[in-house]
């Protein structure tokens, strides 16, 4: 196994200084070091890309070497120190540089990530094509996680028309070779029936295998499957352990899901501060169900003094990612004048929304403001189509008022 020659460097300053100009430094390493880099194995760059991340001038002079040098390997794990931030400022457009190098080399990792990029619009404007087009090509190749990407841009419809059929074919690959995000999503595809026909026992089973590869989002899963008895028997215990193996792994999630439980008292004993504190955990890692359920806890009192300000805040982050009982939520806030100045017509914009996510208090909320000329022009017609999708999704108010009116 061919390796390197080289001379111990100088001791390092302190990490802090190392990370303050990372280019300067490797460059002064570069120059300090006696040896020179060979090709190298991947378990070698590896272990490399590790120690690099740890601040060791040493591995970062050999890492660097052999990126310039033109290893495709680690033209990736430079790429990812630049990704993550990991002893230098993040910059995803020196990230992309470096992926771009490794991907001209044929390196499929580099390709998906050059995908996540665009997908994310990190370091490039968002491109849900463009991050279609570098995963098919990766994934073509046999990359697992790439396969796994360009299925779901198809199950959502990013970049390309959408297809659940196609999605699942892509799954399928990846799952193939055990890769966890990918038997996540295919239990996913038999939990919602997207592609194939809704089979809550074989997407169980996929979970299980994900969970097993440490997958937390799939611990997650089969924690829900448990409370609400898809699947599987219904048994709240066995959710609770789901929930906290996954939020053990880091799923803020699971610590929103746990935190219903003590809410509600589902196998075990109701403890609304216990609730608290497992939304405030979700809320924090980003969770918008942890938002949405803290916000909740604000509009009502419960474990925290009542505050209307702090629970317009919690549902407006919730609904910036797309939740739509959160951004229904938001507009009730602003009807009534609670945390903010009244305004219908910020109620309206914001119950539409939701509507449009065909969320069925905010279908019905659209309805009446269009019946009652609340932040909105009046329009029957309008009115009776919003009331009527809202009954279609199970709104009793909604269904009262249809028959009431004889529709």
């Amino acid at each position: 196994m061919t390796g390197f020659t080289i001379c111990e460097p100088p001791r390092p300053r302190r990490r802090s200084e190392l990370a303050r100009d990372f280019i300067a430094v490797l460059t002064l390493l570069t120059t300090l070091a006696c040896g020179t880099a060979f090709a190298s194995s991947p378990e070698e760059i590896d272990a490399l890309a590790k120690s690099a991340a740890k601040a060791e001038p040493a591995a970062i002079v050999k890492l660097l070497d052999l990126a310039r040098a033109g290893d495709a390997d680690a033209q990736v794990r430079v790429g990812s120190l630049y990704y993550e931030g990991q002893v230098v400022q993040r910059d995803f457009a020196l990230a992309m540089e470096w992926f771009r190098k490794a991907a001209k080399r044929n390196q499929t990792q580099a390709m998906n990530l050059i995908g996540h990029l665009h997908q994310e619009g990190l370091g490039v404007p968002r491109d849900y094509a463009q991050a279609r087009l570098w995963y098919k090509q990766a994934a073509e190749q046999g990359d697992a996680a790439a396969a796994s990407n360009l299925g779901w841009l198809y199950l959502k419809g990013y970049g390309s028309g959408k297809s659940a059929v196609l999605a699942r074919e892509w799954f399928e690959r990846a799952a193939a070779k055990e890769f966890p995000a990918a038997l996540y999503n295919l239990g996913y595809t038999y939990a919602e029936g997207s592609g194939t026909s809704r089979e809550p026992a074989r997407a169980l089973e996929l979970y299980r295998r994900a969970a097993g590869h440490g997958y937390a989002a799939a611990m997650r899963a089969i924690g829900w499957h448990y409370q609400t008895g898809q699947g599987v028997t219904r048994d709240y215990a066995q959710a609770k352990d789901w929930y906290e193996k996954a939020a053990q792994q880091g799923d803020a999630g699971a610590d929103a899901l746990l935190g219903q439980l003590y809410q509600q008292g589902y196998g075990v004993a109701r403890n609304p501060d216990t609730a608290r504190r497992h939304y405030e955990k979700a809320a924090a890692g980003g969770d918008p169900n942890g938002q949405l359920f803290l916000g909740w806890l604000y509009q009502q009192g419960v474990s925290v003094a009542q505050d209307y300000r702090a629970a317009l805040d919690w549902y407006q982050k919730s609904a910036e990612q797309g939740n739509a009982t959160a951004m229904n939520n938001v507009g009730y806030l602003y009807e009534q004048g609670l945390g903010a100045a009244r305004d219908a017509k910020q109620a309206f914009a914001w119950y539409r929304k939701a509507a449009e996510l065909d969320e069925p208090t905010a279908l019905f909320n659209v309805g009446l403001m269009y019946e009652e000329a609340r932040g909105v022009e009046r329009d029957v017609n309008a009115a009776f189509s919003y009331y009527q999708r809202a009954a279609d999704r199970g709104h009793q108010e909604a269904r009262r008022i249809l028959g009431k009116a004889g529709r």
